[in-house]
């Protein structure tokens, strides 16, 4: 619990940090998104922290592999508010991710803002030496990807569009796949 409260600040103070020195949106503009934009942000503030609390819970000799399912429900209610916020956006002039280009903006902010959360995690879960490395890393990177979506949404809240929402879905592929990939990092020896 201590360690997944101690990476869940370190992802807070990285969102203070991105709102002292980047944009400052008003609760106005995040409230233009409607209830599901809300819902969707705290879907995914309940992946991240379900899912870091469970990368080290894992560690733990005697949890069982169930635990990953903790983030599970969470996911799907984020996957699901993004994509009825989708649908609910279609046409609106302030819905983002109609370009390429946008999609693209959103999915180098995903990836980037993941990198210092993934190390942050892969560090701290080194020093914890789960005995499922693996299942570990790909929990941290899905804790990794929800809190640079949630963090994506704190500086730039907005309505997503289907294109919007494919990039977050391949960052979300590309980070919990890129953690995963890390265990020989951390395997126990």
């Amino acid at each position: 619990m201590v360690r997944a409260l101690s990476w869940l600040g370190a992802a807070a103070l990285l969102g203070a940090a991105l709102t002292a020195f980047g944009s400052r949106p008003s609760i106005a503009q995040g409230a233009a998104g409607g209830a599901l934009t809300w819902l969707a942000l705290a879907a995914a503030t309940i992946t991240a922290g379900a899912a870091a609390l469970t990368a080290f819970r894992l560690s733990l000799p005697e949890r069982s592999s169930a635990w990953a399912l903790l983030p599970l429900p969470a996911l799907i209610a984020w996957a699901v508010a993004s994509g009825l916020g989708c649908l609910a956006a279609r046409g609106t002039p302030d819905a983002w991710g109609e370009t390429l280009g946008e999609a693209a903006e959103c999915l180098g902010f995903l990836l980037l803002l993941s990198v210092p959360l993934s190390a942050l995690m892969l560090v701290m879960l080194r020093r914890a030496r789960p005995l499922r490395p693996r299942l570990a890393l790909a929990l941290g990177g899905l804790a990794s990807a929800g809190a640079a979506a949630v963090l994506l949404s704190i500086v730039h809240p907005h309505p997503s569009t289907g294109l919007d929402l494919a990039a977050h879905a391949v960052a979300l592929g590309v980070i919990v796949a890129f953690n995963a990939s890390a265990e020989s990092l951390i395997a126990p020896r």
